[in-house]
């Protein structure tokens, strides 16, 4: 049988028995408990806590049996039905990050209202200040020889404004991961994959709070430093940056 038959769990298992390891021997190297691995072997997902925390799994397992984790997950996208969907969901369904709030419907017929509201207003005011008369006299302006001399210096050199707030640079490094950034309100900067030898900037005035779906896959560069790898293999992190580089992960 071709491999292209073969489900995501036989093909797993058919090649843990080619290696010659055991489920116990595949859970010492790999972290991952027994019956999680054999779940997965039997194509059961639902003990993983999650499609996203599945699919680190389903990754950690391939590296150690030398398979194609890229393929293995397009065979999991099919046996779940997850296709082309933004980490941020899987994430939340997983209840690694807090739900979002659904935003509010705006109301065009409200919104209608409003315009012919200010429209009334711009047309109604200058109306109504042409009935009363100015009597106010215009003031005279000043002459140039009693005129306020500037203060400004024009030998003086213009000061620097210091830069503030936190950048993000994401590298990939190892395979494929996935990242969901939100800024300080929660709103979403961004969702979605980073390959390796892909990079990606992210920018804000106050926090960046990141979420990474494949901690060993991406390097990390905050304000300008690097601070490397921040976690292992499958493994999901939630860091928190603001212009000083802290960490609140």
């Amino acid at each position: 049988m071709s491999l292209e038959n073969l489900t995501l769990g036989t093909e797993i298992r058919d090649a843990r028995e080619r290696a010659g390891y055991t489920i116990a021997k595949v859970a010492e190297i790999t972290r991952i408990r027994e019956t999680l691995i054999k779940d997965i072997e039997s194509d059961e997902f639902s003990s993983c806590g999650g499609n996203a925390y599945a699919r680190g799994h389903i990754r950690t397992i391939a590296k150690v049996l030398k398979l194609n984790a890229d393929l293995l997950i397009e065979k999991f996208a099919q046996t779940t039905g997850d296709f082309d969907r933004p980490m941020i969901d899987l994430l939340e369904e997983s209840n690694v990050v807090k739900a979002r709030s659904p935003r509010p419907q705006i109301s065009y017929k409200a919104l209608a209202s409003v315009a012919a509201g200010v429209v009334a207003l711009l047309v109604a005011v200058p109306a109504v200040i042409s009935l009363f008369p100015n009597n106010e006299t215009s003031p005279v302006a000043p002459s140039s020889q009693g005129a306020v001399p500037s203060t400004t210096d024009q030998n003086s050199s213009v000061v620097a404004t210091k830069t503030t707030g936190v950048s993000l640079v994401v590298t990939g490094i190892s395979g494929k991961s996935w990242i969901g950034i939100q800024d300080a309100s929660g709103a979403q900067i961004f969702s979605g994959s980073i390959m390796n030898g892909e990079s990606k900037s992210f920018s804000e005035d106050q926090l960046l709070q990141v979420t990474i779906g494949n901690a060993a896959a991406v390097s990390l560069n905050v304000n300008g430093q690097e601070i490397g790898t921040p976690g292992g293999v499958g493994e999901v992190v939630r860091l928190s940056f603001t212009p000083d580089a802290s960490n609140n992960g």
